[in-house]
């Protein structure tokens, strides 16, 4: 016999043997089977119906994404800075190209007059404000007059002047960034400017932060990084770790106290005049 009619005769009895069980079954046993079906069915309809239900579409609007940002981004913010060893290296860096002012409310600037290449050091027309654009028409060497005690044995000193015109005012201005004796020059460019767009350089940080620093505000919530943006580096601090401390910012003549917990500002009032 063949295996193929070997294998039709084995199907044949299995048809024979399941219709003989079927037949000879218990009812109480048919009974039970027929429940345990019915059970397992709506266990799976209702497994269906929830996977279904859990997946409509709800028609709710997408919720709104919050800006955030980590103080830790600052760490990885790359500052250019320039390395000038005298007047003509100190032009060929600065020239004809904007700079931003970091340490703002502090240093003061003068009123420039083009025509005879002076400083008017009489007459103070400010402090830099903070992170103020400044662009850069060119660098002198200027003596500021001083007035030496009799005996006093003067030794002459130049400073280094950044002529500038600033964004929002008229006139051309000059700012010391450093010190001239004799041979000698003494630069604080990377101390004073920023080379890039600070809103570049920062620009992780939300955009109302942003706008409250260009208004020169502090705002409760702001890192102290952002609140020397906003009310810039003349300040005076109590002891204790930067970020978890009290400062008392000078903001040019307008003084202000902010108080710093974990490197966020939970305070900001008026201070003393």
């Amino acid at each position: 016999m063949s295996w193929d009619r070997v294998w039709t005769v084995l199907r044949a009895h299995g048809k024979v043997a399941a219709w003989y069980i079927c037949c000879t079954m218990d009812a109480d046993l048919k009974r039970t089977l027929k429940i345990n079906l019915i059970v397992a069915l709506a266990v799976i309809v209702g497994f269906v119906g929830y996977m279904l239900y859990s997946r409509r579409d709800r028609g709710e609007p997408p919720k709104k994404v919050q800006f955030t940002y980590s103080t830790n981004q600052d760490d990885y913010v790359s500052v250019r800075k320039i390395f000038p060893y005298n007047v003509e290296s100190a032009k060929k860096e600065m020239v004809g190209k904007a700079v931003w002012v970091k340490t703002g409310n502090l240093i003061p600037y003068y009123p420039y007059d083009t025509s005879s290449h002076s400083v008017n050091f009489k007459r103070e027309a400010g402090v830099l404000p903070p992170v103020a654009k400044l662009q850069v028409k060119d660098i002198v060497l200027q003596r500021q007059p001083v007035a030496p005690k009799p005996g006093e044995v003067v030794v002459v000193q130049k400073q280094i002047m950044a002529v500038f015109e600033m964004a929002g005012t008229s006139g051309t201005y000059a700012a010391s960034f450093g010190v001239n004796t004799g041979d000698d020059y003494t630069f604080g460019a990377n101390d004073i400017f920023f080379f890039d767009d600070p809103h570049e350089l920062y620009k992780h940080w939300p955009p109302e932060v942003w706008s409250a620093i260009d208004q020169h505000e502090a705002k409760v919530g702001m890192s102290e990084l952002q609140a020397t943006f906003a009310l810039g580096t003349n300040m005076s601090a109590d002891p204790g770790d930067y970020g978890n401390r009290t400062v008392e910012f000078a903001n040019a003549g307008k003084p202000v106290t902010v108080t710093f917990e974990k490197n966020k500002a939970v305070s900001v009032t008026p201070g003393k005049q």
